[in-house]
């Protein structure tokens, strides 16, 4: 049994130098390899640290998917402390149950998302510390830049002595260590918290390799929210153990635009698997077949006589 934190090392030794993560920010999908990938989650691990983080603290993750989302994540697990990954779908009031009652003390978050965080964030009396993944026009006291709490962890990692302590930090993290606290969508009850362990997750990873073959090769483009279990565990850690890469859809200026933007991502990532659920795929056959519609009786009953074949 293995941590994640051993997980995604022995995946950045043996992998260093393939992609692990494409993002779309500007015009073109650009990479990131998993040894500049582990670059970036040790600064802003020791960035936590440096700001207080220690084990068994919780810190809440609302975000669309994006590279920070999977750096911020494990930097987190690296000091010790719990990630509190919160959908993107939920209320004001839904995030200030989960902020209050996982007794989050910090939370990361994007510009997309905060305005929901602001109507609430007085009402959640443990959060010390918001963490911004988007450049915002000015910063309240106990805000914070992403790149800040890197910046902080990297001038921190130059002394030998605080290298050698994070390094300790992290190796004594076991698999039986709580990783996350996961919760359900309360549409019948109050949300219940999940917590999880290292060893929950990496369980799951290698039995999800008994009916997914992932080449180092692959590439998967993330359409499932990066918080949903399936796709945090089948898609970040699955393709992390095998070397292989994922990518998210180029955020939009709201959620519409961001699902616009997912056909334009899917024809320039190309994905060898994608990972789904039933209600995503019910809306691509839908959209394929009134595609073909389009093109007339002929082409229609052609695929109609295809897909017989194919399930006969």
């Amino acid at each position: 049994m293995k941590s994640i934190i051993q997980f995604f090392e022995e995946s950045v030794e043996k992998f260093n130098s393939n992609v692990y993560l494409w993002e779309k920010t500007q015009d073109k999908y650009e990479g990131t390899t998993y040894g500049e990938t582990r670059k970036q989650v040790y600064e802003f691990a020791a960035g936590l640290i440096v700001l207080g983080v220690k084990k068994g603290d919780r810190i809440s993750l609302l975000s669309e998917g994006r590279n920070t989302w999977v750096i911020g994540e494990l930097g987190i697990l690296y000091t010790g402390a719990l990630n509190v990954p919160l959908s993107t779908k939920l209320n004001p009031d839904e995030i200030k149950f989960r902020l209050n009652h996982s007794e989050s003390i910090m939370l990361l978050v994007s510009t997309l998302q905060y305005p929901r965080v602001k109507q609430v964030i007085s009402e959640c009396k443990t959060i010390k510390k918001i963490i911004h993944l988007d450049t915002q026009e000015e910063y309240e006291t106990n805000e914070i830049h992403f790149n800040e709490v890197r910046k902080l962890g990297r001038e921190w990692l130059e002394s030998a002595e605080n290298m050698a302590k994070f390094r300790e930090t992290s190796k004594n993290i076991k698999p039986s260590d709580f990783a996350n606290i996961c919760y359900t969508s309360g549409t019948t009850a109050d949300p219940k918290g999940i917590i999880l362990t290292h060893g929950n997750y990496i369980t799951n990873v290698y039995q999800s390799y008994s009916l997914m073959d992932i080449p180092s090769f692959y590439k998967t483009l993330l359409i499932l929210p990066w918080d949903h279990s399936f796709g945090h565990t089948c898609g970040i850690f699955a393709f992390m153990g095998r070397g292989a890469s994922i990518a998210s859809v180029k955020t939009g200026r709201t959620q519409l635009e961001t699902l616009r933007n997912l056909p334009v991502c899917l024809k320039e990532i190309k994905p060898n698997l994608l990972l789904s659920v039933p209600a995503i795929a019910k809306n691509f056959r839908k959209n394929i077949e009134k595609g073909i519609k389009e093109k007339g009786k002929l082409t229609e009953f052609l695929f109609n006589h295809a897909l017989k074949i194919s399930y006969s």
